[in-house]
């Protein structure tokens, strides 16, 4: 149901049915939705695993439909959030999936409740609710049979729903802790730095028992090298099928860790984004809140010098004296030669702070002569 097959060429993916995508833009569409309680939803899913098979009581038999509707309900919410996410919005997915499984095997159930026969109640071509007083141990083994293959598919359906839900708590907790790792410093991790930070990420989950908990992929995958035409020409891709989405996003993750595309959050706006390995920055494009003429970039860029300067006492002089030598050489009172003598001579003293050559007092004093 989650499961599709991807072709990963340089910094792309084709996913079949859906469409083309830079790599990691998938994960970073998942890091920026805001989900509803995830581990909520997980609680209620693993709730329907348990209890939604072929009644084994009277008590199981007098609630099940009740079960199957509630059930019905919360999987088509889920199908619903699940459409405004890639890949799966770009999909035709298969909606409704509890209620067509459950009508395959209707002959089990009655459309109302405490019908003996169907002479003067015909089947619906359709079951709406699904009734029985019958338990599993009523049931001539032929029907036994078929009861278990109802379990089977109704364990494999909720099943791809837990997994998919566990995948986004992974993406949530695991991903976006393991990329905040990976963006501590302010430029693109080489390769050994990269090592250095997976294993120490990885040797700190050891412990952990869930797996989505875990840095590591769902599911099954499978892999092949393929001739694919991409925008027009003929290349060698990497075919993946991959079972769930976790495998999708786990491999694609490591594939823009190698070539420097990767979600990241925002400075200013706190909202993720994608690096496209272009120079590093920690602030997004958006436009921002107030000043539609401004993006975060511009204005975090800004801040983040701001900040540095009045942090740094060495550097708010050299500021100021910079400032101050500037508007005298925009009012001509100092020449184009004179000005540019300066600012060098500026750096060679803002250095000699630094390197303690020079006192506080001696620098802020020389500089602004």
């Amino acid at each position: 149901m989650f499961g599709f097959d991807a072709y990963f060429y340089k910094n792309r993916v084709l996913i079949e049915g859906a469409g083309q995508y830079k790599t990691n833009e998938i994960l970073t569409a998942f890091l920026e939705y805001d989900f509803p309680d995830l581990r909520e939803l997980l609680e209620s899913c693993k709730s329907f695993e348990r209890k939604l098979h072929y009644p084994e009581t009277i008590d199981e038999a007098a609630r099940f439909d009740d079960l199957v509707q509630r059930g019905i309900v919360f999987f088509n919410t889920l199908d619903e959030m699940i459409d405004e996410l890639p890949p799966y919005r770009d999909m035709k997915q298969k909606h409704n999936s509890l209620f067509e499984l459950m009508n395959e095997h209707r002959y089990f159930f009655d459309n109302e409740p405490d019908i003996d026969h169907y002479e003067n109640h015909p089947r619906p071509e359709y079951n709406d609710h699904f009734y029985t007083d019958l338990t599993f141990s009523d049931l001539d083994p032929d029907m036994c049979d078929g009861a278990l293959q109802l379990n089977q598919k109704l364990r494999e359906l909720v099943e791809q729903y837990r997994v998919f839900i566990e995948d986004c708590i992974r993406v949530k907790t695991v991903y976006a802790a393991f990329l905040e790792k990976v963006h501590e410093g302010k430029e693109y991790l080489n390769a050994r730095e990269t090592v250095e930070i997976y294993r120490a990420f990885v040797s700190e989950q050891k412990e952990r028992i869930r797996t989505y908990d875990k840095l590591e992929p769902s599911g099954t995958m499978s892999e092949v090298f393929v001739p694919q035409n991409i925008d027009g020409e003929l290349v060698l891709c990497e075919k993946y099928r991959f079972s769930t989405l976790g495998g999708f996003l786990y491999i694609d993750l490591f594939k823009g860790l190698n070539n420097h595309f990767l979600p990241r959050r925002c400075g200013l706006c706190g909202r993720y984004f994608l690096l496209e390995a272009t120079a590093y920055s920690p602030f997004c494009t958006r436009s921002t809140t107030d000043r539609k003429d401004k993006t975060c970039r511009d204005l975090g860029h800004r801040k983040t010098y701001a900040d540095k300067v009045n942090s740094d006492p060495i550097l708010l002089v050299y500021t100021k004296a910079y400032k101050q030598h500037y508007a005298r050489y925009l009012k001509k009172k100092m020449s184009q030669n004179e000005f540019r003598e300066w600012a060098d001579y500026a750096l060679e003293l803002r250095q000699r702070a630094y390197d303690r050559e020079l006192s506080f007092e001696e620098f802020a004093e020389e500089i602004r002569k």
